[in-house]
């Protein structure tokens, strides 16, 4: 096994993986595997000789280690960055479709991209390039401090310090020797501490967020929350204070006329310095607003003295900053030319008793609401201009607010109810039984949602790039595997539904009832993606479900129907396959039946024949059920091989995966997990397909296999290096993979490394579809069961991929970065709870993978969220559902037994008082039904005992 390198930058200052060379690559390939770790990990796999994948270059057995096989159910510890692990750390805090702004390892804020956004697909978007390497962010990733050339963000003077008789330290890693992150997001966690500094210091840094509150998670703020711990036995006085640039409309030419302004403001719960900007032609320009440094404490509290200085002199450094202050109210407005910088500095001072802790909320808000400048000239080289699409319209949070001084006020309302929030669902999420490490991953796909990757319009509709700036249109085939979304926030879910893909003349062609795969992108005609449009039928269906009352399926049933009727169209001998023409997200249509599309197809049938029933359209029940029937027959009939799902494709000359191991061959399925539509393939061949995924594609070294097949597909991109482990796309255990790629060539024999094109991604790990494949064995698999095993060691492998030590782990990469597929991953912790709800019927039901017999973890429904726990004593199983925020409409529950629990009838408390309530057996579960609809509310806990 080769050594990580001792330092993570060469000696010209460069990341050592922005050094990488070919060379590099290939002296990496000559290695091959005989293990791999991550510092303070155990060794994943291995060793492996040559004879373990002689056939095939993925060992069948995986020599997966019992200390890492054991690390994947284990309660674990928190994983905390620290050194050298801190420089690659970017969490998204910025509020959802805010822009975007990371918190580093160190608690200093950077990449502000707040102030603008493109309105066009960047050249290169960050991975798709046709000489090797290849990679972009992944193989490169940016360190704090250096330039992220795929965003806008603009170098903001700002940061925090803290001042004591010992000096002043500034609160990152120039201060502070001894600092540790802890990132479990949207919170972000950092300690400072020094031998020789008398106070220690915690920071907890969010954007309010707040699960099915979308208004109060849509703030553009963020919160630096400061507590001052002093553990001597003296008193000790102490300064703590940060500054910030006024950093309005900073893209303007030298030669603009006019003037940056700071001023002191105070209210009813905060004061601090806003930051506007005036001048004339200025109100259309990028970044024209506010900006403010805001204390939000009440002015005047006790204990608490504020001092403020309006335009910073910045000569001597931040040692100085704390003596040019002067008490609040005597601080005089500010104004300079735009040529010259402005900053200000708002500090607070207090003294400590010995033992004694203090917490001081900070908060950075602005106010940049316009879509600004969509008229001027696209980026040179850009592809995919969508400024038709952001002509004209501004930020969701311009609504509620009229400046970043507004925003802070709003902070501090209802005694700062949205901070309360925010670390109550912080507290809920990590108050649970399962591993720290799969906690942290399946929550981390939905930090998209506060870079540029995610929009949010002022008419309340939402508009998502594939990734940050990178393929437009809130793309079907992409969007449709994120699962997170529309548990976490299904009212934006309801809205991409609602004002996008159903909507004629923006997603959906009224005369056809084809969807087009990039909404109104397209300003003529436009196509479909069959996989988006079936996956779009099924996410309405998983909207409904996340709904209180049957009225948003109501609305959207004739559009459904029309949809999926499309779908049927496309079924030319109603047999239940497809076998036409199937674009698809892979970026090409492929011929012939196969598993992974006509599965999808089906899922889309049950969905739209539940939805059908449930609104009274029996007939076209029916005709679903019917096509579903046929395809759950002919499915096994046709594509299946006696041990996995192929593709057999005409005689047309495209992409094709014919006898190979496609990692989405059973997505449907994965998808009716999901929604709880019961089986629409056979068991035994779903499983039978999931253990060859496993075999014949998960890789202990994928990126080394990439390498070696570049006969197989001439270009990839890196998603998983050399030495690291992956699920891949599709390899040919049987043969065939000549076949699949028709005219892959190379362009020039004399320079091996340019090749015609990427072509059918096959060789590529990519974190979304990865992620649906382990949710899946997780559903399907009895509780600790291998099955189960295995989705979660697929699941582990991309966290230990994102390791801090490599790249920015809140930067799941695909095309572009915080690629919005890697949602998924919340479907791997909704199979570990074994999660199924439905609003309107007021079902829900758990069915644990993990260690069910103790087992705790978070929930959300339609107006709700809380803990559940189960454990089993003497024989008796106890459910405990605590509601911790919102309500809760309760008709029916579900559970499945742990092993070795056995009961016959049920008893069940609220808040400890009886409630009655009806018991059986059914389907291997108990269910339980109350006579009349059980509401739970905030506080409220629901006891449930089999006996």
């Amino acid at each position: 096994m080769h050594k990580e390198p001792q330092s993570n930058h060469d000696g010209a200052g460069r990341s050592r993986s922005a050094a990488f060379s070919r060379r590099d690559m290939l002296q990496l390939g000559t290695l091959g595997v005989v293990g791999w770790s991550f510092s303070g990990a155990p060794a994943m796999a291995g060793p492996f000789s040559k004879e373990d994948a002689a056939k095939h270059l993925i060992p069948a057995e995986k020599k997966l280690s019992p200390q890492w096989l054991a690390s994947l159910t284990e309660r674990g510890a928190p994983e905390v960055f620290q050194g050298k692990d801190l420089n690659y750390v970017g969490m998204p805090i910025g509020g959802m479709g805010c822009g975007q702004l990371y918190l580093g390892g160190d608690g200093k804020l950077w990449l502000w991209d707040i102030f603008k956004s493109n309105y066009y697909r960047v050249p290169n978007p960050g991975n798709r390039i046709l000489a090797f390497p290849m990679g972009g962010h992944y193989a490169k990733p940016v360190a704090q401090g250096e330039k992220y050339s795929a965003a806008n963000g603009v170098d903001v003077e700002q940061g925090f310090l803290i001042r004591t008789k010992a000096g002043t330290r500034t609160l990152d890693r120039q201060g502070f020797s001894d600092i540790r992150f802890r990132g479990e997001y949207p919170v972000g966690k950092v300690s400072y501490a020094d031998q020789d500094f008398p106070v220690t210091v915690r920071l907890e840094a969010f954007s309010p967020f707040i699960p099915l509150n979308a208004k109060d998670s849509a703030i553009p703020a963020t919160v630096m929350r400061f507590t001052v711990t002093n553990p001597s036995d003296k008193s000790i006085a102490v300064d703590l204070g940060g500054w910030l640039q006024n950093a309005t409309c900073p893209y303007l030419p030298k030669d603009a006329q006019g003037e940056r302004r700071n001023r002191y403001v105070k209210s009813k719960g905060q004061s601090g310095i806003l930051s506007t900007i005036e001048g004339k032609g200025l109100e259309d320009k990028h970044g024209y607003g506010s900006m403010s440094l805001a204390l939000l404490h009440r002015p005047g509290e006790e204990g608490i003295e504020v001092k403020v200085v309006t335009s910073l002199d910045g000569a001597n450094g931040p040692a100085g900053f704390v003596d040019q202050a002067s008490s609040a109210d005597a601080a005089a407005p500010a104004a300079k030319a735009l040529a010259e910088p402005l900053a200000g500095g708002l500090f607070v001072g207090f003294n400590l008793a010995p033992g004694e802790s203090k917490t001081v909320d900070f908060a950075i808000t602005w106010y940049f609401p316009n879509y600004a400048e969509i008229d001027g000239k696209p980026l040179k080289g850009s592809r995919q201009d969508s400024r038709h699409i952001f002509r004209g319209r501004k930020r969701f949070y311009s609504n509620h607010f009229s400046s970043a001084g507004a925003v802070a006020e709003y902070l501090t309302s209802d005694d700062k109810r949205v901070l309360r929030d925010t670390l109550a669902w912080n507290e809920t999420w990590y108050d649970s039984t399962l591993p720290y490490w799969l906690l942290d991953r399946t929550f981390i796909g939905l930090d998209c949602i506060a870079t540029q990757t995610f929009h949010y319009f002022e008419n309340g509709r939402p508009y998502g790039w594939e990734g940050v700036e990178c393929c437009p249109g809130t793309c079907t085939h992409v969007w449709y595997y994120a699962q997170a979304l529309g548990r976490v926030f299904p009212e934006i879910e309801r809205a991409f539904r609602e004002k996008v893909d159903f909507v004629p003349g923006i997603g959906m062609v009224a005369e056809s009832g084809m969807i087009r795969d990039r909404g109104e992108f397209h300003l003529k005609g436009g196509k479909e993606a069959l996989d988006g449009q079936a996956g779009s039928v099924m996410r309405v269906y998983r909207e409904h479900q996340m709904s209180a009352d049957d009225a948003f399926l109501r609305r959207m049933w004739p559009n459904v129907k029309k949809a999926t009727e499309f779908l049927i169209s496309k079924d030319a001998d109603d047999n239940g396959i497809w076998e036409g023409a199937q674009p698809h997200t892979l970026d090409a249509a492929w011929y012939g039946p196969m598993g992974w599309l006509s599965s999808i197809y089906l899922g889309a049938l049950a969905a739209a024949e539940a939805m059908a029933k449930e609104v009274g359209d029996d007939a076209f029940a029916t005709r679903c059920r019917t096509l579903l029937d046929r395809g759950y027959e002919n499915l096994v009939a046709e594509v299946f091989d006696g041990e996995y799902f192929i593709h057999k494709p005409t005689g047309k000359k495209a992409l094709n995966s014919n006898k190979g191991c496609h990692i989405d061959q059973v997505i449907g399925q994965a998808w009716a997990h999901q929604v709880a539509l019961g089986r629409i393939i056979p068991k035994k061949e779903t499983v039978s397909a999931l253990n060859s995924i496993w075999k014949y594609n998960f890789a202990p070294d994928a990126g080394q296999y990439a390498l070696d097949h570049r006969e197989i597909e001439a270009a990839f991109r890196w998603y998983a290096m050399p030495g690291e482990a992956g699920l891949l796309m599709t390899t040919w255990p049987k043969g065939g993979a000549k076949e699949a790629i028709p005219g892959n060539k190379l362009r020039s024999p004399k320079n091996p490394d340019r090749f015609t094109s990427v072509g059918g991604y096959f060789n590529e790990c990519m974190n979304g579809f990865e992620y649906q494949v382990a949710a899946h064995m997780v559903f399907e698999g009895e509780p600790e069961s291998e099955l189960v095993e295995k989705g979660l060691a697929i699941t582990k492998a991309v966290h230990e991929r994102y390791g801090a030590a490599k790249r920015n782990p809140y930067n799941e990469i695909e095309c572009g970065d915080h690629y919005a597929r890697s949602m998924a991953s919340y479907g791997v912790f909704l199979a570990a709870c074994g999660y199924e709800y439905h609003g309107p019927k007021g079902y829900l039901a758990f069915a644990p993978r993990i260690h069910p017999e103790d087992f705790k973890a978070p929930f959300t429904t339609a107006e709700g969220w809380g803990s559940f726990s189960q454990q089993v004593e003497q024989g008796q199983q106890l459910e405990t559902l605590e509601l911790r925020h919102g309500q809760l409409s309760l008709k029916t529950m579900a559970f499945a037994p742990v092993e070795g629990s056995r009961a016959s009838t049920v008893q069940v408390e609220l808040d400890g008082q009886p409630i009655a309530a009806g018991f059986k057996t059914e389907g291997g579960r108990y269910v339980l039904s109350f006579g009349k609809e059980l509401k739970l509310t905030a506080g409220q806990a629901l006891q449930i005992r089999f006996v």
